[in-house]
Order: structure tokens, then C-alpha cells, then sequence
């Protein structure tokens, strides 16, 4: 996938979080390069059962990726090789994403009825309960993606998204700048240190610059932590 240069912090931030579901069973979470490791079970359920199963009470809109042969442990249904992915990775913050094995086609899995049309999407959105879906095709463009997302993230949250995106988008470039910063210093109090000892007068001076740059880092991740932060709106929680 296209990921743009960015630093490790940025990195981390934009990292997806995938679910991989197993019929009544709870929540089992990997990080998304350990592949699909959800089975199937002998017969198919109900549409409505099946969203109600792999929601596992997450009442946050749903994203979900069927996989196939040619894109069996990646990310490649819904991210792009060669376009920037930055909108559709901050956007996926607020959806619950999951993600099911290429079995799922089969009559006999458990979710079957997620992808029961004549010519099922490799991955839709919809509500947690499976209401407004959204289905997605692979071959759409960024702005065509993003357009989807944003449309289901309005109906399901108070706040609007596109403006936080914008936010998110210039953190991640801000965490860049003193991933940046705060190498040099830890590398200059090294040398500093190295060149004329642990009694240098320098050292003050820059330690205080390295704590000022730490002290930005954390004030960032509490500002992203806030954005993220958007609140459900009524309909999308049980009654």
C-alpha cells in the first residue's frame, strides 16, 4: 500500500486495528500483518444475527473486509498502491473494522449472509446492525472511498468528521517534526557528552530543549486522543 513518509510516531498513529470474528465466540483482535484466523461453523446464520455476532456490542459503524486469494493477509481491498491512504487510515479510526477469511463465501460460514449478493463487495460499510450498507467496490477512487465513509460516520456520529481529519492530517506532520527533533537532541546531549563530559555546561540547555520537545509530544497525542474522541449519536446505541 501507498503510506506517505512519516516518522515513527505518525506511523503508529495511522497503524489499522483489525477484529477477526468467530461465530460466538468474543472479540479477538491482531494486528493486521498476523493475517485471518477466524473458522467457520456448519451452517449460515441470519443476516441480522450476523451482524449482532461480529458487532460483539461495538456500536461504532462497522467496516468490513472480506478477504480473497489474491489479497489474503493485507490490506489491499481497501487501501490504495499508489495513492496516498492518510484520509481513508484516519477515517477508519472511528469505524469498528473487521475483517473475515475468504471462506465466508461459502454457504456454510457462519457469515455468509454478509456477503450473500450475486456479486458480493470485498468490503462495505454499514451501521452495527447492518442498516444503511454501503457496499465498496475495490476499484473506487480515494475521493469516491472517502465520500462513503464520511457519509456513514454523519449518520452514525454527532460531530462531523471532515474537520477533525483536517486536524488529525496536520498532527501527523507535526509529530514528524519532533520525531525529528527530538532524535537530534537525544544525538547532540550523546555527543555532547562524549566530546566533553557529563559536567559540560551545554548539557543544561539542551536536556531543557529535549524536555520542551517531549512536553510538545505529549500536548500532540492528548490533542489527537480529543479528536478522536467523537460521541455516537442516540440511535447507534441500544435501547
Amino acid at each position: 500500500m501507498a503510506l506517505p513518509k512519516h516518522g515513527p510516531t505518525a506511523k503508529k498513529t495511522m497503524k489499522l486495528h483489525w477484529d477477526y470474528p468467530i461465530f460466538g465466540f468474543k472479540k479477538i483482535q491482531k494486528a493486521h500483518e498476523s493475517g485471518t484466523i477466524a473458522k467457520s461453523v456448519e451452517r449460515a446464520v441470519t443476516r441480522s444475527v450476523a451482524f449482532m455476532d461480529i458487532a460483539k456490542g461495538d456500536r461504532r459503524p462497522m467496516l468490513v473486509l472480506r478477504e480473497c486469494k489474491l489479497c489474503n493477509g493485507t490490506d489491499d481491498a481497501l487501501l490504495s498502491s499508489y495513492e496516498s491512504n492518510e484520509d481513508i487510515l484516519m477515517l477508519a479510526k472511528w469505524f469498528h473494522c473487521v475483517k473475515l477469511p475468504t471462506d465466508v463465501l461459502k454457504d456454510t460460514h457462519a457469515y455468509h449472509n454478509l456477503f450473500s449478493e450475486e456479486h458480493p463487495p470485498h468490503l462495505f460499510v454499514s451501521r452495527w446492525d447492518g442498516s444503511d450498507h454501503i457496499p465498496l467496490k475495490g476499484d473506487l477512487s480515494r475521493s469516491e472511498l472517502t465520500e462513503n465513509l464520511y457519509t456513514i460516520l454523519d449518520k452514525t456520529y454527532r460531530e462531523k468528521a471532515k474537520p477533525r481529519v483536517k486536524k488529525l492530517k496536520k498532527i501527523l506532520y507535526s509529530y514528524d517534526m519532533l520525531d525529528e527533533k527530538l532524535q537530534r537532541l537525544e544525538i547532540t546531549i550523546d555527543d555532547e557528552i562524549e566530546d566533553k563530559g557529563p559536567r559540560s555546561k551545554k548539557l543544561k540547555k539542551y536536556r531543557e530543549q529535549l524536555r520542551k520537545a517531549e512536553r510538545e509530544m505529549k500536548d500532540l497525542k492528548e490533542e489527537e486522543l480529543e479528536l478522536l474522541n467523537m460521541k455516537l449519536r442516540k440511535d447507534s446505541n441500544p435501547k
